[in-house]
């Protein structure tokens, strides 16, 4: 096996590691704290990655900070959430 080869298989491994698989995960949640509105898509995709009520009430709380439940994309995101939770 190259150096290249070795090297690729290393970086792959550390990639599906659930390590950085958890990390990835925590960084979603942390960017919500971000001094901006992300977009309904990209919310919607975190949205469908959580596993805990925790995850689900940041996401809530990122969109309340930005009072974005009065947009009908948003507002869909926090029925979601709260038919889930609720």
């Amino acid at each position: 096996m190259s150096v290249n080869g070795m090297l690729r298989s290393m970086f792959q491994s550390l990639a599906d590691s659930k390590w950085n698989k958890d990390r990835l995960r925590r960084n979603q949640f942390d960017e919500l704290n971000e001094p901006f509105l992300f977009s309904s898509s990209h919310l919607n995709t975190i949205f469908e990655e959580c596993e805990t009520k925790e995850e689900y009430e940041s996401i809530l709380d990122h969109m309340y900070k930005f009072d974005a439940c009065e947009v009908d994309s948003y507002k869909a995101i926090e029925n979601k959430i709260i038919d889930k939770l609720w």
